[in-house]
């Protein structure tokens, strides 16, 4: 999935609802926490996704091997 796909799923599933389009990103907004978080529409990378996580305090760790060890 890619991480713009992945983010707005991570949202939905905090809460966050899709509240409008803008210009160049899309609204969201979480009614129990009064928090609204815009997503980029266009090159959108893991960066933007960690920054948004962040700012919408979701704590999401990608699990996974760890390269070169146990």
């Amino acid at each position: 999935m890619n991480p713009r796909k992945e983010t707005i799923t991570l949202l939905g599933e905090h809460g966050f609802i899709f509240a409008r389009h803008g210009s160049n990103h899309d609204i969201f907004f979480n009614p129990t926490t009064k928090v609204t978080i815009p997503v980029k529409r266009h090159d959108f990378d893991e960066d933007d996704m960690r920054y948004i996580l962040k700012e919408a305090k979701i704590n999401h760790r990608k699990t996974g091997k760890r390269k070169g060890g146990k």
